[in-house]
């Protein structure tokens, strides 16, 4: 069963992409910006999909210019709750100063929700295309303009 993540106040729920990448439901705050970009948060269903994209991207720029993110399952807790440690590797940065320096843990925030790339990737929200030309985001789901419904891609809260 596939569960929307809840916003926090000031949040939104909503997709977001980097460069034509899929896109992929998150929980943002339009106002906290990074050069312009935004520092969205992830379920760990979605995190394990980034996690398995980011290894392919990795395989076909032979680990140069890619960061990959890995999500490692530990069984559970003694409350039964999953144990899972999600790491960043910055492939880049390898060369020159070493494994130590560019791995990264993720921890969830209080609601479980990881941020991924956030104040450091170029994430976008998400728009759409009304059949009347206006672009609204894509939380938005009637274009202000005209009233239509947005197209495809339904949020699953």
């Amino acid at each position: 069963m596939h569960r929307s993540p809840s916003p926090q106040p000031g949040s939104v729920l909503t997709r977001v992409t980097i460069d034509g990448t899929p896109d992929y439901e998150a929980v943002v705050d339009p106002t906290n910006r990074w050069n312009g970009f935004v520092s969205p948060y992830f379920t760990l269903d979605t995190v394990r999909q980034l996690a398995a994209e980011t290894v392919e991207w990795a395989d076909e720029s032979d680990y140069d210019c890619s960061d990959t993110i890995h999500v490692i399952d530990g069984g559970t807790d003694i409350d039964g709750a999953p144990r899972v440690v999600v790491l960043h590797i910055h492939w880049t940065y390898f060369q020159d100063e070493g494994p130590e320096q560019v791995t990264s843990i993720i921890s969830p925030r209080e609601d479980g929700l990881y941020c991924i790339g956030g104040w450091e990737w170029t994430w976008s929200i998400t728009t759409w295309e009304c059949a009347c030309t206006r672009w609204d985001y894509h939380e938005t789901d009637r274009c202000p303009n005209c009233g239509d419904e947005r197209p495809s891609a339904e949020l699953t809260a």
